[in-house]
């Protein structure tokens, strides 16, 4: 199916939502909304354009300003920029990602294309050395949902599981609790401090502490997140990437190729991101749905620069500090992007 330049079309049926998915997530949705079948058809006929006649040339350039690009600061890293402005960072300035091993589970499509999408986000999973659960039973944590109304789902989660958009301020909550992209994602996190003892990141005064991180409520209350000062290396806790709930806008991606759509969710699952509305000056399959970028700026397939900020993420030194894990995530796109032959010298 991969490769095949087929498009995602959108109808809309009544669909009851699928059992096996994670209950909280389940409950909170049932009898919300009817869910889109989108069906993967051929690939468009793109209409030849229509040609136009030449503008004529201006009589005059009498009073034009011409400006030449801002070159850019040779003492700024690219990389580096990339990723502190695309990945944010906890609250003990760490970057965050999954130890648990993943369990992808996407609904709102037909079963096949269903199972094509999460076998893709398994396989870069694997690629970048993330860890994967292969099994039939486990319990997902990371969430996809296609749906033609994905701000009526998403108020229905805010009334019954904003456990699921993670910490944010109160502040925040209007602007997290509206859809207004094609895709979008929220994520739950946790710390584990020097004692070994896991705290999820809520929106909550008092956190809680629990063995089944996403299942409140909370077993005790948590006691105070114990860390080790006095390194610039690390305070010797981590951060972890515990929930990943991805929602598309059915009627927004209709027409998008599935393999490029499939790229877009299986990177935007692995780690926590930010600023994805802007197009970006590096190769990103995230530029798909960015606003701002021209056509060749919009790959169709997760780039090396995606794959290699993943692998460095997931090869990074969960207790080091997160300027030490930046720096390894950006040398690690520095070497994919190298010429071949370079990358060791």
């Amino acid at each position: 199916m991969r490769g095949c330049g087929a498009t995602i079309q959108s109808q809309t049926m009544t669909r009851r939502m699928q059992k096996g998915g994670m209950a909280d997530l389940a409950r909170a949705m049932a009898g919300l909304w009817s869910a889109a079948l989108l069906v993967l058809g051929a690939s468009a006929t793109l209409a030849a354009p229509t040609p136009t006649a030449k503008d004529p040339p201006a009589p005059s350039v009498s009073g034009v300003t011409v400006t030449a690009p801002q070159k850019p600061d040779p003492l700024v890293d690219r990389t580096s920029e990339f990723v502190r402005q695309r990945l944010p960072t906890s609250r003990f300035e760490q970057y965050a990602r999954f130890r648990d091993p993943i369990c992808i589970k996407v609904i709102g499509l037909p079963d096949q294309f269903d199972a094509f999408i999460a076998k893709r986000v398994v396989e870069v999973a694997r690629r970048v050395n993330a860890p994967v659960d292969l099994k039939a039973s486990c319990t997902p944590n990371v969430n996809v949902i296609f749906s033609p109304r994905p701000q009526a789902l998403l108020d229905d989660i805010a009334r019954r599981r904003d456990i699921l958009f993670g910490f944010h301020f109160q502040a925040e909550t209007k602007t997290l609790t509206t859809f207004s992209r094609p895709i979008q994602a929220w994520y739950v996190t946790r710390i584990e401090d020097t004692l070994g003892n896991k705290i999820l990141e809520l929106n909550d005064p008092a956190p809680c502490i629990t063995s089944s991180p996403l299942a409140p409520p909370c077993d005790v209350k948590a006691p105070a997140v114990m860390g080790k000062a006095g390194s610039r290396l690390g305070n010797d806790m981590s951060s972890e990437l515990v929930h990943s709930l991805i929602i598309a806008d059915a009627n927004k991606v209709a027409g998008e190729k599935i393999d490029a759509v499939a790229d877009y969710i299986a990177v935007l699952a692995l780690s926590r991101w930010q600023g994805l509305e802007r197009c970006s000056g590096l190769p990103t399959i995230l530029n798909l749905m960015a606003d701002g970028c021209e056509a060749e700026d919009r790959p169709e397939a997760a780039t090396p620069a995606d794959l290699a900020l993943l692998e460095g993420l997931y090869s990074a030194n969960v207790r080091e500090s997160g300027s030490q894990q930046r720096a390894t995530i950006a040398s690690a796109i520095r070497k994919a992007a190298a010429p071949e032959g370079t990358q060791h010298r």
